[in-house]
């Protein structure tokens, strides 16, 4: 996960070349996660600038945060231990609302380490953290 925020993190660096249009898509989107086409027209408006200007950054964003995440999309579900993934899965959306991107994230660290979830929930309970299963 520590990539994905390295990259938005020099992506934002670029903020002085782009008026902060970045940090404002970061905003809207957040606040709108799933805008209607007249919406990113109008925010283009807002931001006085053409709307296909404005495409292209949100499609870099996009590809910025996309970049890494899912490198082990190819491997099948059943190569992971069920329960890790499954762990996994819930924990993963504390960075994300979508289901698929939190699967491709824990398939990540489970390709790496076979009992990440495990590690982590034992670290964060032995650290007085708030449970990340909810339990």
């Amino acid at each position: 996960m520590s990539n994905i925020l390295d990259k938005l993190e020099g992506f934002l660096k670029e903020e002085k070349k782009d008026d902060g249009v970045k940090s404002k898509l970061i905003k809207f989107f957040t606040e709108n996660p799933s805008p209607k086409d007249d919406e990113i027209h109008a925010l283009a408006d807002e931001l006085g600038i053409e709307h296909d200007v404005l495409e292209g950054h949100i499609y870099s964003l996009l590809g910025t945060l996309l970049t890494n995440v899912g490198l082990h999309h190819d491997m099948e579900d059943s190569e992971f231990d069920a329960q890790e993934l499954e762990w996994g899965i819930t924990i993963e959306h504390e960075h994300t609302a979508e289901a698929a991107i939190a699967k491709e994230i824990a398939k990540d660290h489970l390709a790496e380490i076979p009992d990440y979830y495990t590690r982590l929930i034992k670290m964060e309970k032995e650290a007085g953290v708030e449970d990340p299963l909810g339990d």
